[in-house]
């Protein structure tokens, strides 16, 4: 249980740094307007926790509880 735990804040950990990075490229370097750029960087975080959840944390290998 404290396995899965740690994985699962790792995966929010991860997903964070992803959201700032995607934000961040968006908005400086493809001049993205910043509210869009959020928008989409928190898609992409969401995205991203989700699908690491599902296959990493809870191991789900073709049924919903794996």
């Amino acid at each position: 249980m404290i396995k899965k735990f740690i994985k699962f804040c790792m995966v929010g950990g991860i997903g964070a740094g992803i959201q700032f990075i995607t934000i961040y490229l968006l908005t400086e370097h493809a001049h993205i307007y910043y509210l869009v750029s959020t928008v989409i960087g928190i898609g992409v975080a969401v995205c991203w926790t989700f699908f690491a959840n599902y296959r990493w944390t809870f191991r789900a290998k073709g049924g919903v509880n794996g």
